[in-house]
């Protein structure tokens, strides 16, 4: 009997030892894989990261440990993500662009994939996440102005300039959001209509543009929202859903990420430019 209890205890032993074996090459592993990755539980709090996710977001890993993606993610609202999750959970994995905050307070536009993994009963979900490197197109200079769409904007009674370039081969692409921006649309509705897979077309609109199919959905929605501003008095959830939101909650956040300022703020400093 104790010569049955040593072997016993002897392989548990080598089995405890192969395990954390594995788990140090699993880790070492990971730190070698250039995209940023986050292991999460369905709650979206953080279990694991490795070293690229660290440097991308500029958070050490214990502070990163203490985190949920609600931090670091901008976009991010609990009942978009629970409804990820189980989109996750049937189809395998999930792809999205979206935007992650550093510690530095920078915004970065990124690429994101979920995976849904399944151990011994239990969920976990890896993002890995690969910054989205904007460069400037020689056929098309686009410059950010919030200034003068907001003079735009003032200028309502006359002829409404687009935002979108004129004369690019992308013509199907924005003549769909201009029809749709105040629908609850993404990436994958706009390459439906067009007939791209959504990572063709993110290459496509990136590589002509400079920018992402997600930013001229926020742009053209945030040309309407500022003419509703100025020009109505709706509240705010009113003028979210009219410029295609579902949740007030998330067209704040961009709105505020975009102009800096609230909806309300905004509104009640160019009410006053006009009366001054």
């Amino acid at each position: 009997m104790v010569f049955d209890s040593c072997i016993s205890e002897q392989h548990t032993y080598q089995v405890t030892q192969q395990l954390e074996k594995e788990l140090r090459l699993t880790n070492l592993l990971m730190d070698c894989v250039t995209d940023a990755v986050f292991w999460v539980k369905p709650n979206a709090r953080i279990l694991y990261v490795n070293d690229a996710a660290c440097s991308l977001v500029g958070y050490s890993r214990e502070e990163l440990l203490c985190m949920s993606i609600q931090y670091l993610n901008l976009e991010f609202l609990m009942e978009v993500w629970l409804q990820h999750w189980e989109t996750i959970k049937q189809k395998g994995s999930l792809y999205f662009e979206s935007l992650y905050k550093t510690q530095a307070g920078l915004n970065l536009p990124v690429q994101t994939t979920v995976t849904y993994m399944e151990e011994d009963g239990r969920e976990y979900g890896c993002i890995s996440i690969r910054e989205i490197k904007k460069r400037q197109p020689e056929s098309f200079q686009f410059q950010q102005n919030p200034t003068l769409d907001i003079v735009e904007t003032r200028k309502s009674s006359e002829p409404c300039k687009s935002i979108f370039p004129p004369g690019s081969q992308l013509n199907q692409v924005f003549k769909f959001i201009e029809s749709n921006y105040n629908q609850s649309i993404g990436l994958r509705d706009v390459a439906q209509a067009v007939g791209y897979s959504p990572a063709y077309l993110t290459d496509l609109v990136r590589r002509h543009t400079g920018e992402t199919v997600n930013h001229w959905i926020i742009k053209r929605r945030m040309v309407a929202a500022r003419t509703l501003l100025l020009e109505t008095d709706q509240c705010v959830n009113q003028i979210a859903e009219a410029v295609g939101y579902q949740h007030e909650g998330h067209f704040f956040r961009q709105f505020r990420q975009y102009h800096d300022t609230t909806p309300h703020a905004w509104r009640k400093m160019q009410r006053q430019v006009a009366t001054s």
